[in-house]
């Protein structure tokens, strides 16, 4: 053990630093999946989603202070920020048009518990065409 070991981290440090990360998101142009801490596996198909909402509230740095709220018509996600996985779906995310990226911004800056709109469906066909056919993941 040398004069600096204790610099170096863990593997079981790193993960128990972060528990969101072990919550896993993945994404490509038809769904998003998800799994939970315990397991649970949720899927969404990129066509149904209606909205996307991050929430934010005033429990970090101990709590999960950010949360993704993916809306559908029959399920909503929600994704803690962190999640292993969050970047690659925030970059397919920020491909859909009209993703409002001020909204991200604040979301981001936030310590109190609002809700951010990032993203709404609208009924434009050109929209809904953009959307099913994938956004380049």
């Amino acid at each position: 053990m040398g004069i600096f070991s204790f610099f170096k981290k863990k593997k079981n440090d790193i993960e128990n630093f972060s528990p969101e990360s072990k919550w896993l998101v993945e994404i490509n142009e038809i769904e998003i999946r998800t799994v939970d801490y315990d397991g649970l596996e949720t899927k969404l198909q990129i066509s149904d989603i209606s909205q996307i909402i991050i929430e934010t509230n005033d429990t970090g740095p101990w709590g999960t202070g950010v949360w993704w709220r993916i809306l559908g018509e029959q399920i909503i996600l929600s994704i803690p920020g962190g999640a292993t996985g969050e970047s690659k779906m925030l970059e397919s995310f920020q491909k859909f048009p009209e993703f409002n990226n001020e909204e991200l911004i604040k979301a981001m800056s936030s310590t109190d518990n609002p809700e951010f709109l990032c993203w709404k469906m609208n009924n434009d066909c050109l929209t809904k065409a953009i959307i099913n056919k994938g956004f380049g993941t």
